[in-house]
This record gives structure tokens, C-alpha cells and sequence, in this order.
């Protein structure tokens, strides 16, 4: 075990984790495996890694500590990035399917960009967020889907979904033409080496990479950063429907499970009586 420990040290160093974080995510899967030394990979399930948080954040005097939380994260993406294993549990040990997504705050989204120094990790985060796409549909993105005269961003159809076309948000358009002068990208917009697809799981570690850089301690993934949008463009008053359409949904009952999170306060609605011409 101690060579997979190892190579996900190295794993986070690529990702330009710091040294103290890499330490603690070692120290915490050195420890978790000691926990559960009598017992082999094979029989380490998702149910017993979930009672081993809940307890863990237990001893911890109640209520999920940071430190806890961060143990957390490091397990889960220790078995992301080294058996490529994604669990159905939040860092804290519950599960996802009982709770409503992290949603980070505007604040946290920009502190999140601003860390980030590569212009490519730059680039990447500001598009999930400003148009609300999924990893998958930045991975996909070609050069020729962004187009900066109409404003527009293509996202073609797939065997799943419809294609459809969103705005490109006037803010966004400078981190992308910078990114292009720098880059240069031929095919795929956000390509890794020889062309081919970005990896995923290097996506994944340099959100990771940023959140901690932000000292942002909340459980999320990449695809949080599409959850907080849609919280924060209801907050804004955009109408269900719509974002229904931005975000491809084929149910609206998938779009309004975001009505439960969004804070709307009635000094952010406008009347339409304010703009009758009387």
C-alpha cells in the first residue's frame, strides 16, 4: 500500500498542492489504512469508508471539523485518482443523495479564479462557471464553438442530449482570447498533450488545488461550480424555464431542486410596474 500512497503524493505534487496539504492527505490515508489493516482492498466498501468519516468526525467532538473534513477529501480523492473510484458519500461521510450540493458563494468562485496562475486552469473554471457547463462539455469544446462576434458559446448534440447555444458572457471574452493568444489551440479548446482530451481527474486536482489554495473548506467537486451558478442565477431572478434550457435538463424537476437552496430576497425583485411609462 505504501507505493500507492506514494504515487499519490506524487499525483498531488504534479498538481501543485503544497507541502503542508500533501502532507496531511498523506498522514490521513496512512491512517485510514491502518484502520482497516486486517482487511484486504476488495472488502474496503463504500459503506464501511462512510461509517469510518462519520465515526472519525465523532471523535472529533461533533460536527464536522475541518480537519476531519479534510481527511475526508483526501480519501475520496485518493480512490478518485488512484483506483478511479468515485463514492456516493460527501467528505463528511453522508450521503450525497440525502443532502443538497455544496454551493459556494460569489465570493468563493472569484477567489477560486484569482488563485489560479496557470491561464489554461484560469480559463477552464471561469467557462464551467460563467455558462454553467459540466466537465464534459468544456472537455468536448472545439475552437470553432466559441464565437466571439455573436457572443455565443456551441455546445453540439450527443447520443444523451441536445445541443444547444448559450451566451458567452463580455467578461469572460478576455481570459479566453488570452488564453487563446497564449495557447493556441487547433481543435479541441481545452486539449491536453498530443491533442488529445484533458484529462478529467487533472481537472478535478487543480479545483482541488485551488480550493485549498483559497482556504475554502467545503466538500465540493468541479461540478459544484455548475450548482452555484444555477443557485446564483435564481438568486438573480432568472425564471426556472430558462434555466432549465441553459443548463439542458430534460426534467424541470432536476432544475428546481436549486429553488430550495437560492436565498431570494424581495429587495433583489423588480415590480414591472416600475417600468410603465405613467
Amino acid at each position: 500500500m505504501t507505493h500507492l500512497i506514494e504515487r499519490f503524493t506524487e499525483i498531488l505534487r504534479k498538481g501543485k498542492y503544497n507541502s503542508q496539504t500533501i502532507a496531511a492527505y498523506r498522514n490521513a490515508i496512512f491512517v485510514f489504512y491502518n484502520h482497516f489493516r486486517d482487511l484486504p482492498q476488495s472488502k474496503i466498501t463504500e459503506e464501511l469508508i462512510s461509517a469510518y468519516l462519520v465515526n472519525l468526525n465523532d471523535k472529533k467532538g461533533g460536527g464536522t471539523t475541518d480537519a476531519a473534513l479534510q481527511a475526508g477529501k483526501a480519501i475520496k480523492l485518493f480512490y478518485e485518482v488512484i483506483f478511479n473510484r468515485k463514492f456516493g458519500i460527501k467528505a463528511n461521510g453522508g450521503s450525497k443523495n440525502e443532502d443538497l450540493p455544496d454551493i459556494l458563494t460569489e465570493a468563493e468562485v472569484t477567489k477560486i479564479i484569482q488563485v489560479l496562475d496557470n491561464l489554461k486552469h484560469k480559463a477552464l473554471m471561469a467557462i464551467i462557471y460563467a455558462a454553467g457547463l459540466k466537465l464534459s462539455d468544456v472537455l468536448n469544446l472545439k475552437v470553432a464553438d466559441i464565437d466571439f462576434d455573436k457572443g455565443e458559446i456551441i455546445l453540439m448534440s450527443t447520443k444523451s442530449e441536445k445541443g444547444r447555444t448559450l451566451m458567452l458572457p463580455k467578461k469572460l471574452e478576455p481570459i479566453l482570447k488570452a488564453y487563446i493568444e497564449k495557447y493556441n489551440p487547433q481543435n479541441l479548446f481545452f486539449g491536453g498533450e498530443n491533442g488529445k482530451t484533458y484529462s478529467p481527474r487533472s481537472v478535478q486536482l487543480v479545483f482541488q488545488q485551488a480550493m485549498s489554495k483559497a482556504k475554502i473548506e467545503k466538500d465540493a467537486s468541479v461540478h459544484n461550480l455548475r450548482h452555484s451558478y444555477a443557485v446564483h442565477c435564481i438568486e438573480r431572478g432568472m425564471d426556472i424555464h430558462l434555466l432549465q434550457t441553459i443548463l439542458g435538463h430534460k426534467y424541470l424537476q432536476t432544475t428546481s431542486v436549486y429553488n430550495q437552496i437560492a436565498q431570494v430576497e424581495l429587495v433583489n425583485i423588480r415590480s414591472p410596474f416600475e417600468d410603465l411609462d405613467i
